[in-house]
């Protein structure tokens, strides 16, 4: 996890540096990198919107799957896959934006959290004396924070080096540049190297952190509700696991220094107005002008891969219906194959198989062949 952090951190840090040296102000560096990081994340939360928007589309046809072959598991994932491959529809497609977003969303915290290594630039071994003289200044106050050690530990340093700057005079170069450093917003009312507690103003970040986060779980469910009534049913125990994370957000924002609530909230509100022009661009009545000119061009270019694939698997059990007369096809009165139930798992097998292994090598996952068995 700290290589990650390390990899995208550091190219991620030189942003926040050239912004603190043109602000002068931690807490205004953060808000105007925070609103960077989402503009360049922009493109993949785009795709993401897309891919909901149009699997939302497309739950209505699940749906009627669901209702047609409930009682049949192995007729209704024959019929998801097809369903899949007509539609030109990735089941992973809303998750992969997300997945290539979180080792980023890493930098980005390795960013806030640590202002010594990516704005002042110290080396391992000042931020290590410092860490050292930090805990005395806290032991001589009679409390060291139970998490000093952990990712914060460089926002604990500075708020020890505001309590006592001359207990880091033996550190060379130290106080030029973390004297200098303004971690103070709103007037020098709240120091974001510090950790909030009751008092005012500094209670004011865990109560905006917590306002912040639930503004975002309410509009996603009120957006669900009015996009896909059915889904938003569905999801009835997951709405309410979202209401844990404002009141994890206010617990963690009394726990941490105030400048990591205060990314929080930053984070929070982009999210929340991003939301809401996306939701503006892509109403689920632009997505179906989307889906459809994306399948009329799609046919245009022939049968996708996953069609192509079908047809394959069609081939090849009808090759073996022919050399065994106790599996033969019949065709109905439209012209559609039926199959016998041994045929029908067979089919169903091999286009799971097939289907799992594309995906595995396109995605770099692993496959169990007792699975497809």
């Amino acid at each position: 996890m700290d290589f990650i952090n390390s990899l995208f951190g550091y190219p991620l840090g030189f942003v926040m540096w050239a912004i603190y040296k043109l602000v002068q102000n931690y807490g205004v560096a953060i808000v105007l990198f925070t609103l960077v990081t989402k503009a360049l994340l922009f493109p993949l939360s785009v795709k993401q919107q897309k891919s909901m928007a149009r699997m939302s589309l497309f739950q209505p046809k699940m749906a009627e799957l669901q209702k047609k072959y409930g009682k049949n598991k192995e007729k209704l994932q024959e019929e998801q896959m097809k369903l899949y491959a007509e539609e030109g529809v990735n089941p992973m497609g809303s998750c992969l934006p997300l997945l290539i977003q979180f080792p980023i969303l890493f930098g980005i915290v390795d960013v806030i959290y640590k202002p010594m290594t990516h704005i002042m630039h110290f080396s391992s071994d000042v931020i290590s004396q410092a860490a050292d003289v930090a805990k005395k200044v806290f032991e001589a106050s009679g409390k060291i924070p139970q998490n000093f050690a952990g990712y914060q530990q460089q926002l604990y340093i500075m708020q020890a080096y505001s309590k006592d700057p001359s207990a880091f005079e033996s550190i060379k170069g130290f106080s030029e540049q973390a004297g200098n450093f303004d971690m103070k917003i709103f007037g020098g009312a709240i120091d974001l190297g510090a950790v909030p507690t009751l008092a005012w103003p500094m209670l004011l970040i865990p109560i905006l952190a917590g306002i912040s986060q639930l503004a975002v779980t309410l509009y996603g469910q009120w957006y669900q509700k009015k996009t896909n009534p059915s889904a938003a049913q569905t999801m009835g125990a997951m709405n309410a696991m979202l209401y844990i994370m404002p009141v994890f957000s206010v617990w963690m924002a009394f726990a941490l220094p105030a400048g990591a609530g205060f990314y929080w909230i930053m984070q929070s509100v982009f999210s929340f107005a991003q939301s809401i022009v996306l939701n503006k661009i892509y109403t689920p009545e632009k997505m179906q002008e989307i889906v459809k000119k994306e399948q009329e061009k799609k046919k245009r270019k022939g049968p996708t891969y996953m069609q192509r694939v079908l047809e394959q698997q069609k081939a090849m059990l009808e090759q073996q219906q022919g050399n065994r007369p106790q599996r033969q096809v019949k065709v109905d009165d439209d012209g559609e194959i039926k199959l016998s139930k041994s045929a029908q798992k067979d089919m169903t097998s091999k286009i799971i198989a097939e289907a799992r292994k594309r995906y595995a090598e396109k995605y770099g996952d692993d496959i169990d062949e007792s699975d497809t068995e």
